[in-house]
């Protein structure tokens, strides 16, 4: 995006929506404007799923993560319950060697707690990295539970995305600095 110069280089822009359900007419016609999914993103106090706005459906690592580390403290689990007895062995009046009712209370703890572990460095990791390019883009008016569409485009179809954004019922539309794309 840097070799753009002119009326051609991509800028960024907000529209502010105060009710959630005049927000995938907006998108629709953002979409007909010619502003592809890659480009827009929406952000909103409350935790929408994609349908409800009409969006693609947004796939995360988080899942990816949370079964590494599942599985990672599992064979923890299973090396300090039956690993330890093998390496060390200790016979005690007839019992056996490697006991299974008791392993599980300690394979099913490790495994649980590799699945938090790892879930938390997986959500940190996904949400507090700096973006690849640009700064990350946020408007005030999310936390007074409004809706923001921040879209990027050239300067040439910037005056009709505004357009189509007020018909579709936006308080405001306005150009911000940042790039999340």
């Amino acid at each position: 995006m840097e070799g753009y110069q002119g009326r051609y280089e991509p800028q960024m822009y907000v529209a502010i929506f105060d009710d959630v359900e005049r927000v995938p007419d907006a998108l629709d016609a953002l979409r007909q404007v010619g502003v592809t999914d890659e480009f827009i993103q929406v952000q909103s106090g409350v935790p929408y799923a994609s349908s409800i706005l009409g969006r693609p459906r947004v796939f995360t690592a988080v899942p990816k993560y949370g079964l590494v580390g599942a599985f990672l403290g599992f064979l923890s689990g299973l090396f300090f319950t039956h690993g330890t007895a093998a390496l060390y062995p200790l016979y005690v009046g007839g019992f056996p060697l490697y006991s299974v009712p008791p392993s599980l209370v300690l394979l099913f703890e490790l495994t649980m707690l590799g699945l938090l572990v790892a879930t938390f460095i997986g959500v940190l990791v996904e949400s507090l990295l700096p973006p690849v390019v640009g700064k990350r883009v946020y408007h005030p008016a999310v936390s007074d539970s409004a809706i923001a569409v921040f879209f990027q485009t050239s300067r040439t179809l910037a005056a009709e995305a505004r357009k189509a954004l007020q018909a579709a019922g936006a308080q405001e539309v306005t150009e911000v600095e940042g790039s999340f794309v």
